[in-house]
C-alpha cells in the first residue's frame, strides 16, 4: 500500500479513486506522520469483511474453559480412586 498525504488526496481525489477502482491499488491516507484512513479496492474490503466474519464465528464457537470446573472434576476423580 502506498502512503498518500491528505492534501495530495484532496487535490486529485478522482485520480486516486480511479487508480483504486481500475488498477486495484490501495492507499494509506496520512496527516503528518499519522495514518488516518485507507482507500482500498472493493474486492479487498469484501475479503477483509469475510475474514472478520469467519474469525468472529470461530471465536464464538470456542467455549472457554472454566478452571473451577476442571478443578472440581480432578477432585471428584481423586475421590473416586
Amino acid at each position: 500500500m502506498e502512503n498518500l498525504t491528505m492534501n495530495e488526496f484532496r487535490r486529485q481525489v478522482g485520480e486516486y479513486i480511479n487508480q483504486t477502482y481500475y488498477a486495484e491499488k490501495a492507499f494509506v491516507l496520512t496527516k503528518g506522520e499519522k495514518k488516518v484512513a485507507a482507500l482500498v479496492p472493493m474486492a479487498m474490503l469484501n475479503r477483509m469483511t469475510e475474514l472478520e466474519a469467519f474469525y468472529a464465528q470461530t471465536l464464538a464457537d470456542k467455549t472457554p474453559i472454566n478452571s473451577s470446573d476442571s478443578e472440581a472434576t480432578e477432585t471428584n476423580q481423586e475421590a473416586a480412586s
